[in-house]
């Protein structure tokens, strides 16, 4: 027992359990407390320890606690803590003021924070605390009397005070931010409008990631099992809840940030005031409208900047949605302009309008969900042949779990979990309760303006409740196997009988009623008519016949028919309503008395047969209704056609005996006021009076059609199948009549069209009601074969019967005959009149069967013959509608001998025969009826396409080809002249559009649109009948334009308003379009595909190329018209409208996307889409004109326009294309886009239009979640086009209003939540890296700052920036990469590259990232710890997989270190490329690696495509620019495209999927992974030359430097990778090589490993090739050129290092660091001789050649590189012992020869006369001559006389001379460089035998031997070009005076240097002049200061450098200065004179 209370312990961090439970326990086991003192703090208060009144204080925690225990307190702050304390309601028990706090700390040291709570008023910090040991820490608390006590221990205990500050500080470090995301990212916050548009998504084969787990999370199914029940009040645990949920420990409460948690509680209370619910519920409201805000503010701030379409309205109204009238209310809220972006969060009014609306749309969609969910789990084995593959169409099983986790809780027969009733009774209460509050009426916003508007809003969303309620209701009833209960019966038609089936209801706002009354009251009628469930009543009824009385029960707990009270209510309600006519309830009405009649015969069975039952008319019904005889079908009526209903009393017993309970519950249901036979009451006024078969048929077709498109339309069958129930039971009594046949025809078929039937999923047959009736031997006989056996007396039923059975199939998976076709063609019987002259017949009677037979005495002629001599009537005026004959061959007659029974003995007489001979509609000259020839074609249509669809899709050109032709071949028997049923159709459909009627109403639509459908039908088995016939066809009239397609569009649909036949030809050019594609290769390869198949020729082959451009150009056009001119038509059904804008904008994506989608010929006529080239270029021509149609810019525009919005709620069955227009729109003009781009056509009218309807897109986004990714992606292809203009392009935050742009970065901001769609996330984020890297700079800054410019830009500068930047979505993309491991790898490489793109264009951008707490650190970690599966070359797609993403993650990675790593080296801190350095071992390894390439993979598919398809090459399905390649299974061959053109064939798919298709896939995927190593590549190099920069006198990192090098050469080396491949990466690696290399070689650095870099680059070199005329020649030409400055660098790296003399290593053998260099090795000389011979002496002469053949392919810096490797090659140490091979290899190339003539040619070869080819030869010639040996090669070669008869050397003897200011100013440089070096080096090698020689050569320069004289005299007064000095004048005299000085060193030496001393001519260089002259200005250096001239780049660099030596120069003022001085003072020395250092001013 405690003595005092415990205190509360707070978790401040995410500790273990373990932890915590040590703490606990430690503190518990102390021997001086030995209790549980600690309360372990959550935020209910409730769960703490309570105060007792008398009681003693309550435990804290006991141990151990719960494993999955998370405290709430983690993150949140000391403050937190002490705040929750003090808010403690009185009836919690805990210290008042001291608790204890756990932070990170608690699992290393143990200890608690002990903290005293302290005053708000009058200190500053929340709480002291003081560190303690989890086992003192309670006693310590008992010893606190006073806070004496307290304030001495924290004034002595500095490490307790340290501690605490600790703990403060890390507190606060985790604040949550002013947000309220923690509420805001609960599954709660989920809205049901989008998670009901995400389930209806599924269908679409959409998945979302999130949905699955929003909805199987626990809460959320509590809510939807919650659904059918009321909303749970307010009480006192909400409000404590809600408290909670918004209390600071949550939320800190701030006016300044971007919500309002005051505002958001005052919402939450005020809306759970108006709505009655729980304050919990109404603050999810609430977060809802604070998560829409931004997208509610873009639709506000856009209105004004959207642009009108055209000068024309856009016509057509948007359909009627669910929510229309809260739509107006909120239009009717109108705000200040100038209030836009405030005004949800400052006008309480237009924020509570918006929590109103979404409060109503959540009430009606979490219905919505329900009900789908339900429906899923109750129907998935519905169709018991519905394949387990869920193929497309079908949802995941998931769905199906939730569903039935739902339906558990509700327990359908028995009492729900959820409310303690049956859950029907729920419903019918929940219905009650809506239709309550509509009479009462709503109470928001009493004292408003809005009163009115918000009642309308308030009485639509009552009734749309109410219907979710009951058609969930109608769900759960269609999977009854029982009977429901008796209360809910009876509760269910008491709220009818209450309301009169709603029929006279009047709520208010009669309009808002009136717009969903036929909904409503059927409903009611489907689901009066499903709960008496009447098959199984039946059932019942039989099973009851032998129940005593006594065992009645009258609870409401079994079926309803075992209850007789409600029985007899139930009799009394439809007895009303069949009084009061209530035509709703007359299939209920019909319904029960059926049931009742059951009920009456099985009571009475023993005493009477069924055979005496009386008329319910008092007439016998028992012949048939002759329609020819009697009342036409409009007039008929069921009176006189309806067998008898007999009533019998039980006082008629013959003995008295005890009354069965079946005749006690008929005397209960009997008792009613009515005069007769209530039975015969209730059926008659079923029939007669309320006409139930109209009802019946209004409901099929106008209601579970249209209505029950859920599920593929699987909802409406399941609707039809109550309706076919109650016809199947009442086909007993109503005999066959007009009336029942045209019901039984709408529950067959409601109002789907061929066109349904179509789009319809294969698998469905369970659900079918033509399934049904077709295993009802009922219907069968009663029906079908009544029609059968009429024909073709009443044609018109047969027909149409058939035509609804045809849509089921005879077999699953057998030959695709539908099950009807069968039937019909072993038809044995005919019914017909004969005529009034004919008389060949005799009656014979059977008394027996008192019927009436005949006879046939002759033949009876069926058609008339007509004479020889008769014309042939045309072909258009017949029609064959038969079937085959079983055993004869003579169509036209009946035999004599046939018998058959009379059905009417009037003239004429009708007979029924059943002979052999069966009927044959051969028709005579007149043809069939009219209207029966729609129905005939339509029949033929269906037929077509149930063969069609039946055949599995691998046999599709086989099993659907023979069925469909023995159709064919079936339905022709018995024409003539050999006509077939095609022709005729045809013909037909010819004759019809030709005809000129003369009136709109004669004009056949309904045969125009049945031929459009045959047309098309046929068109997937026959094409080669189809095209040739469009190609002739009126319908497009290709010769002359004259379309009738046109005709009948303008004269007869736009002027009705309904366009079935415009529609219907859509289709047909869709599939025109598509089997143009299809069919392509099959097409050109005719003789593979006949072996193939085994046909005369394949499917389609024979098809003229010519027609079918023609036929698919002049559709194109007519469908171009139509879509143009749209917009002025009126329209019935705008949902017409929307799917004609929507397929159309859909086909001609396609046709674009086909035609230049992939990389076919060049060739138009040689693509396989050659037919669509001519389409696809008008289609070009028109949208893609600069000048184009303004019309059809206009009309997408339009689309556009009327999408934007909130379009959600149209996400009902009557709405299916209005999202889809808009979509498709927005794609196709994307794709228009694009080809604009891809073909260099200028901006077209249209891209300038998107532009000013930028503003328009961005309110698009948020109308749909259909819309997001087209618009994201026409906002992409916006900015990428408008960053191709060399200007400043278009501005996309220009033609925004203001705040626009800042609510529509807000809603990216929220990127794919809450669906988490990965595809739409990966495009926002690729859209934002356009933008802030395409020069959209105001738009980028909005986004990287969360900023708008123009805030920025009235900001003051000195206004301190205290922008948090949270909402930025750069921050955004920091937060989310710093946890990257959670992301998917799509979404995380997408983020990745638009932050290293931002950094890229905004270098500021790294600062940010800098201080991101945990970004760098994040990235730098992972790209440490990245492994992959494809490291090897081998085995490179087995788990590719996804692992592409990992190495594009790792690129974008290493791109963003490397910018960083730039940054900081810039701001001078280095130590982070020191730090990042052990983190990039695997990039290091891997990333120059050869990419895994997989050439086995791609030479394999390469030759089984191409061996498949001879005339197609696999290079033709490669992507261009129109479709944007994703890494994937897509990527380079577009798999789309490609399984459009080959799907027919079967290798595509192959056996087990392991087909063509899947090789195209697993080649894609490893181009993706090549594609992720070169990107990886290409960053890496960018890091690495980054990292040398920083690292670059770092010996270690040196080794991975050279490393790095040798990995790039030696992988170019051994390249084994495709050369288009190789191209993209040689060059990158070479180049990344040479910077390394060049870095080493700067700073002379000493490892071993870059002396090894020589020996990989000249295999690189070898590699790539030797012969540099043939290499530069070619396309190698830079990567050549770059491997030869490699070369020459690695050798510089062999001849700059120490001499080889001084090879001892100071450091010892092992030492790493700065070793000497060891003498060259032979290896080396080896390698150096091979490159001198193969590059240097070939080379030269080599680009020599390719200079006089090809002077464009070789540059003067090739000479120079050869030149520069010669030089280096000669500084190799131990070379000079191989100059026999040196002299061996120059003479053998004959170099010295090579380069004389390329000086002899410079003058020719000079641009701009620049004789740049004469220095490089001279050059080139002194390299060679720096080895003696090769200078006496030279000179025995005699190379002076040859240079000395070159123009250039002429040139240079000029009188005057060439000096450093002389033009061309490289002849100086030839002189100064080139001879006077070369002349010194001949002497220097041949010594005093060429004295004489040079001595003479240099005298004939006498001009520049004078001008050379006179360079260093001082003139007071300069020109241009006198009194100067250069830096190469002060070299020149130099080497005249070196060479001056040796001539007369010999000169004086004579004979015993072996020379003649005459011979030695005196050369005319005055050395005594240049002596003084350079005296005197070495004694005037302010002077020489100012006249030395810069000459060059590099002295220019000179001038602008500090000298290199202190005081250097003496006194030099910079470093060109100083090298002249130098070089003057060196002069001095050559001349003999001193130097002079003084400084003379």
């Amino acid at each position: 027992m405690l003595t005092w209370p415990p205190f509360a312990l707070f978790a401040l961090t995410d500790l273990s359990t373990e932890t915590l439970d040590s703490v606990l326990q430690k503190a518990h086991d102390d021997p001086s407390v030995n209790n549980w003192y600690w309360y372990l703090a959550i935020l209910d208060y409730r769960a703490a320890p309570q105060r007792k009144p008398d009681g003693p204080p309550q435990f804290g925690t006991p141990t151990p606690i719960d494993p999955s225990f998370s405290s709430p307190f983690a993150g949140e702050s000391l403050e937190d803590a002490a705040h929750w304390l003090r808010a403690k309601p009185q009836s919690v028990q805990l210290d008042d003021r001291y608790f204890g706090v756990l932070d990170k700390q608690a699992e290393k040291s143990g200890k608690v924070a002990i903290c005293r709570l302290n005053d708000p008023k009058v200190e500053k910090e929340a709480a002291w605390c003081i560190l303690r040991k989890a086992e003192d820490s309670t006693l310590f608390l008992n010893g606190l009397d006073s806070d004496l006590d307290w304030n001495e221990i924290y004034a002595t205990d500095t490490a307790s005070l340290n501690g605490a500050k600790a703990i403060a500080n890390r507190a606060r470090s985790h604040m949550r931010a002013n947000s309220l995301s923690a509420l805001a990212a609960t599954p709660n916050c989920w809205s049901w409008r989008t998670t009901y548009v995400g389930l209806k998504e599924l269908a679409n084969g959409v998945a979302y990631e999130s949905l699955e787990k929003h909805l199987t999370d626990s809460q959320t199914l509590e809510l939807l099992k919650q659904s059918l029940s009321p909303h749970a009040p307010p009480t006192p645990h909400t409000r404590s809840s809600f408290e909670t949920k918004t209390s600071a420990i949550n939320v800190v409460p701030s006016a300044q940030g971007r919500c309002d948690i005051k505002q958001i509680q005052d919402d939450s209370l005020w809306l759970s005031a108006e709505a009655k619910f729980d304050e919990v519920a109404a603050l999810r409201i609430v977060i809802l409208e604070w998560q829409t805000r931004p997208a509610a503010q873009l639709q506000e701030s856009s209105l004004a900047g959207d642009i009108p379409a055209s000068g024309r309205s856009f016509n057509g109204s948007v359909s009627h949605s669910a929510f229309s009238a809260s739509r107006l209310l909120l239009r009717s809220r109108t705000l200040p302009d100038d209030s836009v972006k405030s005004s949800y969060s400052n006008n309480a009014d237009a924020r509570r309008i918006r929590l109103f609306n979404i409060y109503l749309a959540e009430c009606r969609y979490r219905l919505e969900t329900c009900k789908f969910l339900v429906f899923a789990a109750l129907y998935k084995a519905g169709d018991a042949n519905a394949s387990p593959s869920r193929g497309p169409g079908s949802i995941p099983v998931w769905v199906e779990s939730v569903g039935h986790e739902i339906l558990t809780a509700w327990d359908i027969y028995g009492v729900s979990k959820v409310t303690g009733k049956n859950i029907f009774l729920s419903g019918i209460d929940a219905v009650r309760s809506r239709i309550k509050r509509l009479e009462d009426g709503c109470g928001w916003f009493r004292d408003n303006d809005l009163q009115e508007p918000v009642q309308a809003a308030w009485c639509e969303g009552q009734i749309l409740e109410m219907l979710g309620i009951m058609e969930t209701m109608l769900v759960v009833f269609g999977a009854f196997t029982q009977l429901p209960r008796s209360d809910v019966i009876n509760a269910w038609f008491r709220l009818m009988s209450d309301y009169g089936f709603f029929e006279v209801f009047e709520p208010p706002f009669r309009e808002m009623y009136d717009a969903h009354e036929w909904q409503l009251q059927s409903l009611i009628s489907l689901v009066s008519l499903a709960v008496l469930r009447i098959p199984t009543a039946l059932e019942v009824v039989e099973s009851l016949s032998t129940m005593a009385a006594s065992t009645a029960e009258t609870s409401g707990g079994a079926g309803y028919l075992s209850n007789p009270d409600v029985c007899n209510e139930i009799t009394e309600v439809m007895v009303s309503a069949a009084s009061g006519c209530l035509r709703i309830a007359s299939p209920a009405v019909l319904a029960w008395s059926i049931i009742l009649q059951a009920l009456r015969e099985q009571a009475f069975r023993p005493r009477e047969t069924r055979g005496n039952r009386r008329s319910l008319t008092g007439s016998d019904g028992a012949g048939i209704t002759d329609s020819a005889d009697s009342e036409s079908p409009d007039q008929s009526s069921t009176r006189g056609n309806m067998r008898p209903l007999h009533r019998r009393s039980s006082t008629g017993s013959d003995t008295p005996q005890q009354q069965t309970f079946l005749e006690v519950l008929l005397d209960k249901c009997l008792l009613v006021g009515v005069d007769g036979d209530p039975i015969a009451f209730l059926a008659r006024a079923a029939v007669d009076g309320s006409r139930v078969l109209d009802i019946i048929t209004s409901l099929s077709v106008a209601f579970c059609t249209p209505f029950g498109s859920d599920h593929n339309g699987k909802a409406g069958m399941k609707m039809r199948h109550f309706l076919l129930d109650l016809l199947r039971a009442s086909v007993d009594l109503i005999d066959y009549q007009p009336d029942l046949v045209q019901a039984t025809l709408a529950v067959l078929t409601g109002s789907e069209s061929y066109w349904d039937l179509l789009g319809r999923p294969l698998g469905y047959r369970e659900a079918e009601p033509a399934s049904i009736f077709l295993e009802s031997s009922i219907f069968m006989d009663k029906l079908f074969y009544e029609a059968l056996y009429r024909f073709p007396y009443e044609t018109l039923p047969l027909l149409r019967f058939s035509r609804a059975l045809a849509i089921c199939l005879a077999d699953q998976g057998g030959d695709g005959m539908p099950a009807v076709w069968p039937m019909l063609a072993k038809t044995n019987s005919l019914t017909c009149a004969l005529p009034m002259s004919f008389t060949a017949y005799r009656l014979v009677r059977d008394d027996d069967e008192e019927l009436t037979y005949i006879e046939l005495t002759a033949n009876f002629e069926l058609f008339a013959k007509q004479p020889v001599s008769t014309p042939r009537p045309p072909k258009r005026a017949k029609l064959d509608g038969s079937l085959v004959p079983a055993n004869s061959m003579d169509l036209r007659q009946i035999p004599q001998g046939a018998t058959g029974r009379v059905l009417s003995e009037a003239k004429p007489l009708v007979s029924a025969s059943s002979d052999d001979a069966v009927i044959s509609n051969s028709p005579d000259q007149s043809g069939p009826a009219p209207e029966l020839i729609p129905e005939i074609i339509d029949l033929l249509s269906v037929t077509l396409l149930t063969a069609t669809r039946g055949a599995s899709a691998a046999e599709t050109s086989i099993s659907a080809v023979d069925a469909a032709q023995s159709i064919l071949d079936t339905a022709s028997e018995g024409l003539d002249g050999g006509q077939d049923i095609v022709s005729i159709i045809f013909d037909i459909f010819e004759r019809e559009l030709s005809r000129q009627p003369k009136n709109t109403e004669e004009i056949p639509l309904g045969t125009f649109v049945r031929c459009v459908q045959f047309t098309h039908a046929l068109l997937q088995v026959m094409p080669d009948r189809v095209w040739p016939f469009l190609g002739r066809s009126a319908l497009l009239s290709v010769k002359d334009s004259n379309s009738q397609l046109s005709a009948v569009l303008a004269s007869t649909e736009a002027a009705g308003g309904r366009y079935d036949f415009l529609i219907g030809c859509i289709r047909l050019f869709e599939s025109l379009v598509d089997d143009a594609i299809t069919q392509a290769v099959i097409r050109k390869s005719p003789k593979k595909v006949v072996a193939r198949f085994a046909v005369s020729q394949p499917l389609g082959a024979g098809v003229s190329q010519v027609v079918m451009k023609k036929v698919l150009l002049s559709f194109e056009r007519i469908m171009l018209d139509t879509y143009q001119s749209i917009s002025t038509w009126s329209f019935v059904l705008n949902e017409q409208r929307y799917e004609v804008n929507a397929r159309l904008s859909m086909v001609f994506n396609r046709i674009l996307n086909y035609c230049f989608g992939i990389q076919d010929q060049s060739d138009a006529n040689q693509r396989l889409s050659a037919p669509l080239v001519p389409a696809a270029e008008n289609l070009a021509d028109l949208f893609l004109s600069a000048s184009g149609s303004e019309s059809a810019s206009a009309h997408l525009t339009g689309i556009i326009q009327e999408g934007a919005g909130d379009k959600t709620g149209l996400a009902f069955p009557h709405t299916t294309y209005s999202a889809q227009q808009t979509a498709s729109t927005l794609r196709f003009i994307s794709t228009l886009l694009r080809l604009n781009t891809m073909l260099g056509y200028p901006r077209p009218l249209l891209e300038e239009h998107m532009l000013r309807a930028v503003s328009l897109l961005t309110r698009t986004y948020t109308g749909h979640p259909k819309f997001r990714e087209p618009v994201i992606e026409l906002l992409d292809v916006l900015v990428r086009n408008a960053n191709l203009s060399d200007s400043q392009p278009a501005s996309l935050l220009g033609h925004m209003p203001e705040h626009a742009a800042d609510h529509f970065l807000e809603v990216l901001s929220m990127g794919d939540e809450p669906l988490r769609d990965r595809s739409l996330s990966v495009s926002v984020w690729k859209l934002l890296s356009q933008v802030v890297s395409k020069r959209q700079q105001w738009l980028a800054i909005s986004i990287l700052t969360g900023d708008a410019p123009r805030k920025a830009l009235k900001r003051k500068m000195s206004e301190p920036d205290n922008r948090t930047q949270a909402d930025s979505l750069l921050k955004i993309a920091l937060d989310r990469l710093s946890n990257i491991e959670r992301l998917p790898p799509q979404t995380a490489s997408a983020v990745l590259e638009f932050v290293a793109l931002a950094a890229d264009s905004w270098p500021w951008i790294l600062a940010i990232a800098e201080q991101h707490p945990q970004f760098v650190n994040a990235i730098t970690e992972y790209v440490g710890q990245v492994e992959t599966a494809a490291n090897t070359t081998q085995n490179r797609t087995s788990q590719a997989g996804m692992e592409f993403y990992k190495i594009l993650i790792t690129s974008y990675m290493t791109e963003i270190l490397a910018m960083y790593t730039h940054y900081t080296r810039q701001n001078g801190k280095t130590s982070y490329a020191k730090d990042l350095s052990p983190n990039l071992t695997y990039i290091t390894t891997t990333a120059a690696v050869p990419p895994a390439f997989n050439a086995s993979l791609h030479s394999n598919l390469r030759q089984n495509f191409e061996g498949r398809f001879e005339n197609c090459k696999l290079t033709t399905f490669q992507r261009t620019a129109l479709r944007p390649p994703l890494l994937g299974d897509s990527f380079y061959y577009d798999l789309e495209i490609a399984g459009q053109i080959l799907r027919l064939d079967s290798s595509w798919a192959g056996r087990d999927q392991n087909g063509l298709a899947a090789e195209f896939a697993r080649a894609n995927i490893n181009l993706s992974v090549v594609e992720a190593q070169i990107s990886l590549f290409h960053s890496w190099k960018f890091l690495a030359i980054e990292m040398s920069k920083s690292l670059r006198a770092d010996i270690e990192y040196q080794k991975t430097m050279a490393e790095v090098a040798m990995d790039c050469l030696r992988t170019n080396a051994q390249n084994t990778l495709p050369q288009i491949i190789f191209e993209r990466l040689a060059q990158s690696r070479a180049d990344l090589a040479f910077t390394l290399l060049h870095t080493l070689i700067d700073v002379q650095s000493s490892r071993p490993e870059v002396r090894s870099v020589l020996f990989t680059a000249w295999d690189a070199m070898r590699a790539h090739g030797t012969d540099l005329a043939m290499v530069l020649d070619g396309e190698g030409a830079t990567y050549c050129r770059t491997l030869l400055k490699i070369l020459c660098l690695s050798i510089q790296a062999h001849a700059s290092s120490p001499s080889s003399q001084d090879s001892t290593n100071r450091n010892g053998p092992d030492s790493d660091s700065a070793p000497t260099r060891p003498s060259t090795s032979t290896v080396t000389l080896k390698t150096i001789l091979e490159i001198l011979r193969v590059i240097v002496a070939h080379g030269f002469r080599s680009l020599t050649t390719l200079l006089h053949s090809s002077p464009h392919r070789v540059f003067p810096s090739d000479f120079a590189l050869l030149a520069a490797i010669l030089r280096n090659s000669l500084l190799i140490p131990g070379l000079e012992r191989h100059t026999t091979a040196l002299l061996s290899t120059f003479a053998d190339a004959q170099t010295s020869r090579y380069a004389s003539t390329l000086l002899s040619w410079s003058d020719q070869l000079a641009t701009n006369r620049d004789p740049v080819y004469g220095e490089l030869s001279i050059n080139f010639l002194l390299e060679m001559s720096s080895m003696p040996a090769l200078a006496e090669s030279l000179a025995v070669e005699g190379i002076l006389t040859h240079i000395s008869n070159t123009n250039l050397i002429k040139f240079l003897r000029t009188a005057k001379g060439m000096g450093p200011f002389d033009q061309p100013v490289r002849m100086y440089n030839i002189w100064v460089r080139g001879i006077l070096p070369l002349l010194l080096n001949l002497l220097h090698a041949v010594g005093a035998s060429m004295a004489a020689e040079i001595a003479m050569y240099l005298n004939q320069f006498e001009g520049q031997i004078t001008r050379a004289s006179m360079a260093f005299t001082y003139y007071s007064t300069v020109n241009a070009t006198e009194g100067y000095l250069t830096l190469s004048t002060v070299s020149e005299a130099q080497t005249l005076a070196v060479l001056t000085g040796i001539l007369d060193t010999y000169r004086e030496a004579g004979p015993s240097a072996g020379v003649v001393s005459s011979e030695i001519v005196e050369v005319g260089w005055d050395k005594v002049r240049v002596k003084e002259d350079v005296e005197s200005w070495l004694q005037r250096r302010a002077v020489l200061r100012e006249r030395i001239v810069p000459v060059g780049d590099r002295e220019e660099a000179w001038v602008r450098m500090k000298p290199a030596k202190e005081g250097g120069g003496g006194g030099a003022v910079n470093r060109l200065e100083e090298k002249v001085v130098e070089e003057m003072m060196m002069l001095l020395m050559l001349l003999g004179g001193k130097e002079e250092q003084g400084v003379k001013d």
